[in-house]
């Protein structure tokens, strides 16, 4: 990371301290609010860890304020050059998830007390806290994130939103780890068992966790329009993530395989061996359906 990257990140993590202690809360408090871990939260106030653009999303949030003005002060107070002007934009469009699109998850809630209405609610609370970056974005003149950043960073970006949602939702059941620190979502009642939550761009097949086997949470993505329309194509794709499908199970080492570059990822038939949680046949980037898809 830049000077100037390391510097601004510093300066967020300082005016949320700060918003914190004016609205007198304990970092636990705080945590709770934002859907994040506590431990992470208070190595985000000793300056130990940078935030994340999610993590600051859910921060932001959880204090009442505005993200896009959040970055703007705290590059303003870098010094370094002019600061974009952002104007004040609309609540975007809420983008609710067709309830009748899930299936009933009996192995994910048999297994981690999770249920398809709380997945449900973390795709949503992932969508709201993009869309509305992405409004804000448009409203200052620039391109939205689907246009504007490496898929990769994308991916990832929609997997710390999905793992704060799920915490969020899961009436206290889990938190989501640091960042860089694995399992994604940690247990909070005894017995519950650890999850790593993956995100993928349309048919590419989810990566390892950096704990091998154990229980994943799979949810896969495409590119959409901002009304919903998808066509199939890297050349047709759109600026808004939308997620088309959703699958838990439970893996093992042998269910992956290790790419060209090296970096192993889930097997087509492990994955079709896992329960399907959600599926939006309109969304399905694949030319044909096969598999589960085929059998409905």
């Amino acid at each position: 990371m830049s000077k100037r990257g390391i510097a601004v990140s510093e300066i967020v993590a300082r005016l949320v301290t700060d918003a914190r202690r004016e609205e007198g809360l304990s970092t636990d408090e705080l945590a709770e609010r934002a859907g994040l871990h506590p431990a992470y939260v208070g190595l985000l106030e000793r300056r130990s860890r940078e935030p994340t653009l999610a993590a600051a999303a859910s921060l932001a949030d959880a204090l009442g304020l505005n993200l896009s003005l959040l970055l703007a002060e705290a590059e303003r107070q870098t010094g370094n050059g002019g600061v974009p002007e952002f104007e004040l934009v609309p609540l975007p469009r809420t983008r609710d998830v067709d309830k009748r699109l899930f299936g009933p998850g009996f192995r994910l809630a048999a297994a981690t007390e999770l249920t398809s209405t709380m997945v449900a609610a973390a795709i949503e609370f992932a969508y709201r806290r993009l869309d509305l970056i992405d409004t804000q974005m448009r409203g200052a003149g620039s391109r939205p994130l689907g246009r504007l950043v490496d898929p990769v960073d994308l991916t990832s970006t929609l997997a710390d939103l999905l793992c704060a949602g799920i915490a969020r939702a899961s009436n206290g059941r889990y938190v989501q780890n640091g960042r860089d620190h694995a399992p994604d979502l940690l247990p909070l009642h005894q017995g519950l068992p650890e999850v790593e939550l993956k995100a993928a761009l349309e048919t590419t097949l989810p990566p390892r966790g950096s704990r091998g086997a154990g229980l994943y949470l799979i949810f896969r993505y495409v590119l959409t329009e901002r009304d919903g329309s998808f066509r199939r194509g890297k050349d047709s794709r759109g600026d808004t993530v939308t997620v088309w499908e959703t699958r838990f199970g439970e893996l093992q080492e042998e269910d992956f395989r290790s790419g060209p570059r090296g970096s192993a990822r889930l097997t087509r038939d492990a994955l079709e061996r896992m329960e399907l949680v959600y599926y939006d046949p309109r969304l399905l980037p694949y030319a044909k359906p096969t598999g589960s898809y085929a059998r409905g």
